[in-house]
């Protein structure tokens, strides 16, 4: 089975209230991701990434995703950080069993209402850049801080 990667920026990250959902992680290492991280009212936070950086939005299928994601990863995805956008620092959090771990972190992000999960560039500590998943908004909502130093919890 293939492994499928997602880029955690908040609540899924270690010692973060929602960090059980990574239990069955085989790998966490810090990462980063081209976007604007936001704290949401309630207290969470939402990204926002470049348009142009999603190559691909999340199915209903986890195994076709880590496919997808492995196919594009193949290709060695190119990664910067445009004009008007930061480096948000967060962690790529490995799976090797998609079908298994993604649809409850897809529930809690209420994916695709809510947050969607596409597949965008990002550059892990080692300095290789490959395709992860992330959860992010369109829209951000009225009353949300925009955090300059790209993490969360600010």
């Amino acid at each position: 089975m293939t492994n499928i990667f997602i880029f955690c920026y908040g609540s899924l990250m270690r010692q973060q209230g929602n960090s059980r959902y990574c239990r069955n992680a085989v790998n966490i290492e810090p990462a980063t991701v081209c976007g604007r991280i936001y704290q949401l009212p309630p207290g969470y936070p939402a990204l926002i990434v470049p348009p142009e950086n999603i190559i691909a939005r999340g199915t209903n299928s986890p195994t076709l995703d880590a496919k997808t994601q492995f196919e594009h990863n193949r290709t060695k995805p190119k990664y910067h950080i445009q004009t008007g956008w930061r480096e948000v620092h967060g962690e790529m959090v490995v799976f090797n069993n998609p079908d298994r771990d993604v649809p409850p972190i897809d529930r809690l992000e209420s994916h695709p209402r809510y947050y969607e999960r596409v597949l965008v560039p990002i550059r892990q500590a080692n300095g290789i850049i490959v395709v992860a998943w992330v959860y992010i908004m369109y829209r951000i909502p009225t009353g949300s801080i925009s955090l300059k130093s790209g993490r969360w919890p600010e």
